[in-house]
């Protein structure tokens, strides 16, 4: 939580004492600046909840005919790591933010036939309901995907077709590629429609605001795995095995029946 710490306390001092770039300014950024950051990442971290239920509902597509998820050892890796956490994971969690907010907007837009201001997805520094409705969708729904993706890698489950004998990480492009350039694709709409000062002063709040919550979520994910990792091998139905020098995998086993519910 180093790196999101730091943040925070920037945040605090500088929307009390020089500018209300993140929305709020005066003394009153000391409490609203954490209580924001107290509703943003327990926002984030609900669905994690819901991690078990999605495993379960996925496993007969990703378990069908000769595709089997397996667990290798090899590519299991839980633990909270610098470069992960701080780095990677916050930008995967930006970029998919990023890029359902703008989706949003635009069938906001389609839906209402108005024009509706990127600001109206941006988490402000006073209570709006349109605004907290729209964050909170767009934050339960990067949650989810986030979390289930992460869940997956830090496992090291794999998807292994027993024909081909070709083991493939699941969502390998989705959870990294892919919220990180369709953000970037975010930010080119937001150039088209504004000024580039303005995108830019966009981009950087919401990096500032979202930042802590979301290293907040990796960190709370990496510890729920640790928990729960044989209820959520049973409910993926995911099977244990080694890999031989050829990659290929062997000696696959059912993870233990006592992992509770």
């Amino acid at each position: 939580m180093g790196p999101a710490l730091v943040i925070l306390a920037g945040t605090l001092v500088t929307s009390t004492f020089v500018t209300e770039f993140t929305f709020i300014f005066g003394i009153e950024a000391l409490w609203k600046t954490l209580l924001r950051f107290l509703v943003l990442s327990l926002i984030l971290a609900l669905p994690l909840f819901l991690i078990p239920v999605l495993c379960s509902a996925v496993k007969g597509f990703l378990n069908h005919g000769n595709h089997q998820l397996i667990q290798i050892e090899k590519y299991r890796d839980p633990g909270v790591r610098p470069l992960k956490n701080w780095i990677l994971r916050p930008f995967q969690g930006l970029g998919l933010i990023m890029l359902i907010a703008t989706k949003l907007l635009a069938l906001l837009q389609i839906y209402t036939r108005h024009t509706i201001p990127v600001d109206a997805i941006l988490p402000s520094g006073h209570f709006v309901l349109w605004h907290f409705v729209s964050t909170t969708t767009t934050l339960i729904l990067a949650s989810l995907l986030l979390s289930f993706i992460w869940t997956l890698d830090d496992l090291g489950i794999r998807h292994f077709d027993r024909k081909t004998e070709e083991v493939r990480m699941i969502g390998k492009y989705l959870g990294l590629l892919l919220p990180i350039l369709f953000g970037f694709y975010g930010v080119i709409n937001l150039w088209g429609n504004h000024t580039l000062s303005l995108a830019i002063r966009y981009i950087l709040q919401e990096v500032v605001i979202l930042y802590p919550p979301v290293i907040f979520l990796g960190v709370l994910h990496g510890r729920y795995l640790r928990s729960r990792e044989e209820v959520l091998l049973l409910r993926l139905e995911a099977v244990r095995g080694n890999l031989l020098v050829n990659e290929k995998p062997v000696t696959p086993s059912r993870p233990r029946e006592d992992g509770g519910l």
